[in-house]
């Protein structure tokens, strides 16, 4: 059988890089399940592309933006059968001024959040950004695992049907303020997702929001704790086809979606022909009172002419 294909978007300044020594580890990780590794670079993402693609890594773009083009290519790619592994850093798209969220939002419901996540815990008596997590949402990806390190990861919103992975219980966000160029602390003991994944058509996505668990960094990288197991768990669970069954429901919710959205349709542009409706008999009326107006300053200046 022919190898699966992983391309590395590197047109957007992306920070995961396969050129770059910080990241070899989890490039070799990748070649030794026999996958074929190929970029993207200095151009845009087209369908050509990417149909022959089975894994599309973004590894934190930086400072550049995906077109419209390049986001409806990405979404159609996924729901065609196609597999994406989207990754972030503290900030989210604000700070790493990009727009990853035009691309996991609408379709995904998967939101990156301009924050830091933080935690007091005993490995980060210098930093608190370095966070263990040992809650696991039960899932094929965090099968096994009891303890993983992540540094400097915003949180996730989620919507619709995506789903947790990694999530803290008691920890603390704080939010960067641009106006004064500070970190503030916002919500305090709330939970905060890490990592999520949904099923989109024949399609697969997961997002988190660290980029340096795929690094070579000993204390926060692909080799500390069970960090090579979640990711290994995130390969392997990527490749792996959608159930028939699950792309069934999910188009069946598709249709459900789109007869809301023709009732909503339906209902504005009823609203708008009532609107109408009422607005010409307003104007008939108006008309009428004119020309009952015009008959009587006739019959006025009738009267008038007679003196």
């Amino acid at each position: 059988m022919p190898k699966k294909v992983v391309l590395f978007e590197q047109s957007h300044s992306e920070m995961l890089s396969i050129k770059d020594q910080d990241f070899s580890e989890f490039i070799n990780l990748l070649k030794s399940l026999t996958l074929k590794i190929i970029t993207n670079e200095n151009k845009n993402l087209t369908n050509q592309q990417l149909q022959r693609v089975d894994i599309l890594v973004i590894g934190n773009p930086i400072d550049d933006y995906f077109s419209n083009i390049e986001i409806k290519n990405i979404i159609n790619f996924v729901r065609d059968g196609g597999r994406l592994l989207l990754i972030s850093e503290y900030g989210g798209d604000y700070l790493q001024k990009t727009n990853l969220n035009d691309i996991t939002g609408k379709n995904f419901g998967i939101y990156f959040q301009k924050n830091i996540v933080k935690q007091n815990n005993s490995i980060n008596q210098n930093c608190s950004s370095i966070i263990s997590i040992q809650n696991f949402q039960k899932h094929q990806i965090t099968k096994q695992l009891r303890e993983i390190v992540i540094s400097g990861t915003c949180s996730l919103l989620l919507k619709k049907e995506s789903n947790p992975l990694l999530y803290l219980n008691e920890s603390w966000t704080e939010i960067y303020n641009g106006s004064n160029e500070q970190w503030s602390k916002e919500n305090e003991n709330m939970k905060q997702i890490i990592s999520a994944s949904a099923e989109y058509g024949r399609g697969k996505v997961v997002a988190i929001g660290d980029i340096d668990i795929f690094s070579n960094d000993s204390n926060i990288g692909l080799n500390c704790l069970d960090n090579r197991k979640f990711v290994l768990n995130l390969i392997s669970w990527l490749l792996e086809p959608v159930k028939e069954s699950d792309v069934t429901l999910w188009a069946l919710n598709q249709l459900g979606t789109i007869q809301i959205e023709l009732k909503r349709v339906n209902n504005k542009i009823n609203n708008i022909i009532e609107t109408m409706t009422i607005l010409e008999h307003r104007i008939s009326a108006l008309e009428e009172e004119k020309d009952d107006a015009e008959i009587e300053k006739r019959l006025v200046e009738e009267e008038l002419s007679e003196f």
